[in-house]
């Protein structure tokens, strides 16, 4: 899926301590070999890689050097921020009405949103869904925000009142930054969510900028 084919060289983005999870970091130490390799052949994209590891693992293991269970750690860290096709059903922070409206219209499911976005303008797709621009755009913003590891409803609500709409907003931050702004939000609105854990934050950060580039 476009949305998840990231390039094998932004493994090196996500491979690290502060933002994957500890049964991954014996692959830190290797993550530049691998990649090298990796690029050296020929694959570029984790579709390309796939291809390879599910017809010949032997294969993978040939080009990159990795021995078994090293290749089923890095194939399992290559697939860990897969995009999940939600259904907009959950979004519990968007009015009944709204969701109704919007699945009345055939769109049930937060990739139909996500490529509607693609080929229509807020105006042109609050039309076609009958909601409002506001709510076209808190919408569009979240179906996106979900994106991100470890975000679903209740965090991507929070980010988007707290400012932070877009993956390049991730990107483009720091974890100081978000951090400071979601504390705000919660502080002044006394909304009783949660901030997030720092390495949390880092995590989606590093993620935006690989998802942001696709």
């Amino acid at each position: 899926m476009y949305l998840d084919n990231i390039k094998i060289k932004d493994m090196d983005i996500i491979l690290n301590k502060n933002t994957t999870l500890s049964r991954f970091y014996p692959l830190i130490p290797l993550k530049n070999t691998i990649i090298e390799r990796l690029l050296k052949s020929g694959t570029l994209l984790k579709s390309q890689y796939d291809e390879i590891y599910d017809s010949n693992i032997d294969e993978i293991r040939r080009i990159t050097g990795m021995s078994e269970g090293v290749d089923e750690c890095f194939h399992s860290a290559l697939h860990l921020h897969d995009f999940k096709n939600r259904s907009i059903s959950e979004f519990k922070s968007i009015s009944p009405d709204i969701i109704s409206a919007v699945r009345a219209n055939g769109y049930k499911k937060t990739l139909d949103i996500i490529n509607l976005a693609s080929e229509k303008s807020i105006n042109e797709m609050a039309e076609l869904l009958n909601i409002s621009n506001v709510d076209t755009q808190r919408l569009c913003a979240m179906c996106h925000l979900m994106r991100l590891p470890g975000v679903k409803d209740t965090r991507a609500s929070l980010y988007y009142d707290s400012g932070l709409r877009s993956l390049d907003d991730f990107a483009s931050s720091t974890t100081d930054k978000i951090l400071e702004k979601v504390s705000d939000y919660i502080a002044k609105s006394k909304c009783g969510k949660s901030v997030p854990q720092r390495k949390e934050i880092e995590t989606q950060i590093a993620v935006s900028r690989v998802l942001s580039a696709l």
